[in-house]
């Protein structure tokens, strides 16, 4: 086993690089008789990928170093493709141009996704992977990590959020003065709600 071999396999991890509180396994037989898999950096806190073999020889990738090269590697196949194919490259795509459908999220777009514990993330498309319709994301909270477009949608801005927002608040209003008051649903009734629920005018 060589670094470049084991960087090889780790260029296709279809999931973030584990955080310092994720469950990882520890480095186990690979069926060649050497130890491989995850372990925690011997100066900080931070899980790194292993490989162990005869007589404890090791070689250790971190997370910095994985980054670095599928950096390089979707950079290199995308000027590839755009050669090859005279396509026109994804940087020059408008990246607000793309609301969820069937063509990949261009480069800069900031996309959502859901999280393992329930969250919705935000982060921005860094680069395609060209195999399997796997993007590139990096975030401030999470690094860079590969995900499958499908798992991707446009990242609300705070308008949008705000609306959706203001929709849910009004059809729960108007729900719940049907159950209880029955009558004419009054504007002030609707805009009462808002209230209630925290929308107020922003002061300039």
């Amino acid at each position: 086993m060589t670094r470049d071999q084991l960087m090889e396999s780790l260029l296709h991890l279809p999931h973030p690089w584990p955080r310092p509180e994720t469950e990882c396994s520890l480095p186990t037989d690979n069926g060649h008789g050497d130890l491989e898999g995850w372990i925690k950096g011997p100066t900080n806190n931070e899980w790194h990928y292993a490989w162990i073999g005869a007589h404890e020889r090791r070689i250790v990738i971190t997370r910095e170093q994985w980054e670095e090269v599928l950096l390089a590697r979707v950079e290199r196949l995308e000027q590839q493709a755009g050669d090859e194919a005279g396509l026109k490259q994804p940087d020059a795509v408008d990246p607000n141009e793309w609301h969820g459908d069937d063509d990949l999220p261009p480069i800069g777009a900031a996309v959502s996704f859901d999280t393992p514990d329930g969250d919705i993330a935000v982060a921005t498309v860094i680069g395609h992977a060209l195999v399997g319709a796997n993007i590139v994301i990096e975030s401030a909270g999470r690094g860079v990590e590969v995900r499958h477009c499908s798992e991707l949608s446009p990242a609300r801005s705070d308008r949008e959020k705000a609306i959706e927002s203001m929709k849910q608040i009004t059809k729960a209003a108007a729900d719940a003065h049907k159950r209880e008051l029955h009558g004419a649903l009054s504007e002030e009734y609707l805009l009462g709600a808002l209230y209630d629920a925290g929308h107020r005018k922003v002061k300039s």
